[in-house]
């Protein structure tokens, strides 16, 4: 539990209510997913094993803060800040159990680790609904 306490989103004053859109990844292939909400805590704490997640997160498994990243992932998070100030959908991200039994974030894991880091805790994901069950532990 200490590591989730590391984990844990900043304190937002007022975050904003994010507007999520189906993930076109999903949309193509609606009969192969589903819609669950998940722990962003939980699931970046998972995510760290993964090959991928050290463009977003330290070695610890801390979200890199906005000095900590590259001037793309920069102004990515930029941009799916200021579609949350102009209430503009965001695609729900798209996860996966890797071949290390492990969570992997196919699409959208700027926006997974930028709603985190701004203080979003619950966020909806497109799963593979042959991997539910595997999503148990991270549900919200």
């Amino acid at each position: 539990m200490k590591q989730y306490s590391r984990l844990m989103p900043k304190t937002a004053d007022q975050p904003v209510t994010p507007i999520f859109s189906d993930s076109r990844v999903a949309q193509n292939n609606a009969a192969q997913y589903a819609e669950i909400l998940v722990d962003a805590a939980k699931i970046l704490q998972n995510w760290r094993a993964s090959l991928m997640a050290h463009e977003y997160l330290d070695k610890n498994g801390i979200v890199k803060s906005d000095d900590d990243i590259t001037e793309s992932r920069l102004e990515k998070r930029e941009q799916i800040r200021q579609s949350l100030r102009n209430g503009e959908s965001l695609e729900k991200p798209v996860l996966g159990i890797g071949i290390f039994d492990n969570v992997e974030i196919g699409a959208g894991a700027d926006i997974l680790v930028t709603l985190f880091l701004d203080g979003h805790s619950v966020i909806p994901v497109h799963v593979r609904k042959s991997q539910m069950n595997d999503f148990s532990p991270f549900r919200a």
